[in-house]
C-alpha cells in the first residue's frame, strides 16, 4: 500500500534544514560549479527591505526535460555522480533556496530554448500536490541578466519569509549579511577561485570574491608537516597538516586579522574537509582527542589540517545533505588523531613563541632562552634560564648582589600571574602585539647587557643573539642600541 507524504507539511519539513544565507547559497553555487559554468554571478538585492537573490551562471543549461529532473525533490540514486559532482542527494538546489524564500524560479536556456519553472511554497500547500508551475519569469534583477542567448541559468529566490536569514533585516544587517556571504565563499571555493581546483570566478552584485586560502600556503612563515594518504583502497584519503605562523610574522594587525578567517583564529583551527576541493567542514577536531576530546584551545589555534575526500568515501565520513558536517570512520580516527595531536603539539610550541626555544641562523653566535621548560611528574614547570648571559653576569657579581639576584629570580619565578595572563590573552584573542618600542630605558638596559658581557664575541653578534632570545625583530632599536654603544666608547 503506497502512502504519499502530505506535500504541504512535507515542504514545510524540507525548508527547516538549518540554512543559513550564506550555506543556502553556496549550495546553489555548487549545482553551477558542477554544471561546468566558468562564471557565477549573484544579485543579492536589497528591494527596498522586500530581498530578492539571483545566481546566475554560464554553464551550457538545461532542456525541459532535464530542467523537470532537476526540480525533481530526490534526485535518480541510481545515477553515477563524475569527480567533480558536488551534489549528494538531489535535494540541493530545492532545499537550499526554499530555506530562504517560498518561491523558486528556475530558467535556463539551452540550444536556444528557455525553460522556466517554479516551486512555490503556497502554491504546494493550496493544492496539496508537488505541482510547479510553468514558465513564469521573474522580474529583472540589479547585477545579473536574463538567461536569453546562448546557454546559461538563472536561479531566482523571491518573497522572503522568517525561515531565512534575510527576512525583516534593517539596510545595514542586510549589506552585513552578504559581507558575510561573500567571507563565506572566498573560504569555501578558495580552491576553485585560485586555480588550484577547475578556476571560476564568482561575483557578488557585480564584485569579484577573492580566494581566501585557511592554509596560508603563500605564507613564508607557514609550516607543512608533511602530507600523505591515510587508509587504504578506496576510502584512503589525502591529509596534509600546517601550522600557521604565530602573530610577530605578519605585517600588520589587519593582515593578521585577516589570516584569521571568517569568525576569527580560535574558530578556524582544526580539520579541513574537503569533498572535490569544495570546503565542506572548515575547522573542527572531528570528536578526536581520546577521552577528553579535543576543544578549541587558544594554544591549538595555529594548527589547521586539510583533508581531501573522493565522493566515494560520502556514506563513511556521514556527509550531510547541506555538505557542511563530517564524521570520521572508526577505522581511520586513531591514524587522523596521531595526525592532529602532532599538529596541535606544534602548534603550541609557536604560539608559545616569546618562551620558546631560540633557533639561531648559521654562523651566528647562540641565542640563549630567556625562560626553560621543565617537565616533573607530568606538570610544565617555568624558570629563569640561569645560563642566560645577562643572567650569568648578574650571578656571577659579588657574594651580596648574588644572594639578592638569586631571591629577586626565585620571586619572579613563583609569582608570574600565568592565570592573569592567560585570561587577558584569551578576552582579547584578535589583538596583535604591538611593536617594541623604541624607548630610552629599552635601550639603556640593552646597552648595559651587551657591554656588561663577558662572551668575548662581536658586540653587534651579541647583541643580535640578545634580541633572539627576547623575540624582538626591530631595525631601529637594534640601530639605537648600536649608537649608544658607540657612544660610549
Amino acid at each position: 500500500m503506497e502512502i504519499a507524504p502530505h506535500a504541504g507539511a512535507l515542504l514545510k519539513s524540507l525548508r527547516g534544514f538549518g540554512y543559513s544565507p550564506e550555506t543556502a547559497l553556496a549550495d546553489l553555487v555548487d549545482n553551477s560549479i558542477s554544471a561546468g559554468a566558468d562564471l557565477i554571478e549573484l544579485s543579492i538585492d536589497w528591494n527596498e527591505g522586500d530581498p530578492r537573490i539571483g545566481v546566475r551562471d554560464d554553464g551550457p543549461g538545461m532542456s525541459f526535460d532535464a530542467l523537470c529532473e532537476g526540480m525533481r525533490f530526490g534526485g535518480d540514486e541510481d545515477v553515477e555522480r563524475g569527480p567533480n559532482d558536488l551534489g549528494r542527494f538531489g535535494l540541493g538546489m530545492k532545499t537550499a533556496s526554499l530555506s530562504q524564500c517560498q518561491r523558486q524560479t528556475v530558467v535556463s536556456c539551452y540550444a536556444g530554448s528557455i525553460s522556466s519553472m517554479s516551486w512555490d511554497v503556497e502554491e504546494v500547500r493550496r493544492t496539496k500536490s508537488w505541482c510547479a508551475e510553468v514558465g513564469r519569469l521573474p522580474e529583472p534583477f540589479e547585477h545579473v541578466t536574463m538567461p536569453g542567448d546562448g546557454e546559461g541559468t538563472l536561479v531566482a529566490l523571491e518573497r522572503m519569509d522568517e525561515m531565512g536569514g534575510l527576512f525583516g533585516l534593517d539596510k545595514e544587517g542586510f549589506f552585513a549579511k552578504i559581507r558575510d556571504v561573500r567571507d563565506h565563499f572566498a573560504m569555501v571555493f578558495h580552491r576553485f577561485l585560485d586555480g588550484d581546483a577547475r578556476r571560476i570566478a564568482i561575483t557578488i552584485n557585480g564584485r569579484p570574491v577573492a580566494a581566501w586560502d585557511p592554509m596560508l600556503r603563500t605564507h613564508p612563515a607557514t609550516r607543512q608537516l608533511g602530507a600523505g594518504r591515510v587508509g587504504s583502497g578506496a576510502q584512503a584519503v589525502h591529509v596534509a597538516p600546517y601550522v600557521l605562523p604565530h602573530r610577530d610574522r605578519f605585517v600588520n594587525e589587519a593582515e593578521f586579522t585577516a589570516a584569521g578567517g571568517p569568525g576569527g583564529w580560535a574558530e578556524r583551527q582544526g580539520f579541513y574537509i574537503y569533498r572535490a576541493k569544495r570546503l565542506v567542514v572548515s575547522g573542527s577536531w572531528l570528536g578526536l582527542g581520546g577521552h577528553r576530546e579535543w576543544t578549541k584551545d587558544e594554544s591549538s589555534r595555529l594548527a589547521r589540517i586539510a583533508v581531501d575526500l573522493p565522493q566515494s568515501v560520502d556514506a563513511a565520513w556521514r556527509i550531510d545533505v547541506r555538505k557542511a558536517r563530517a564524521r570520521p570512520p572508526a577505522a581511520l580516527r586513531a591514524r587522523l588523531a596521531a595526525i592532529g595531536g602532532q599538529c596541535r603539539e606544534k602548534a603550541r610550541e609557536v604560539f608559545a613563541w616569546r618562551g620558546g626555544q631560540v633557533r639561531t641562523p648559521p654562523g651566528k653566535t647562540p641565542s640563549a632562552p630567556v625562560w626553560n621548560e621543565e617537565h616533573r611528574s607530568g606538570k610544565r614547570r617555568y624558570t629563569v634560564n640561569r645560563d642566560h648571559p645577562v643572567i650569568a653576569e648578574l650571578l656571577d657579581a659579588s657574594p651580596k648582589t648574588k644572594k639578592l639576584a638569586r631571591a629577586a629570580i626565585s620571586l619572579i619565578e613563583r609569582s608570574v600571574p600565568v592565570e592573569r595572563i592567560w585570561l587577558d590573552i584569551s578576552e582579547n584573542v584578535e589583538s596583535t602585539e604591538l611593536p617594541e618600542a623604541v624607548d630610552g630605558q629599552l635601550i639603556e638596559d640593552l646597552a648595559t647587557a651587551v657591554s656588561s658581557s663577558r662572551s668575548g664575541g662581536n658586540v653587534e653578534d651579541v647583541l643580535d643573539a640578545l634580541l633572539r632570545s627576547m623575540r624582538i625583530d626591530s631595525p631601529a632599536l637594534r640601530k639605537a642600541v648600536v649608537d649608544k654603544l658607540d657612544g660610549e666608547k
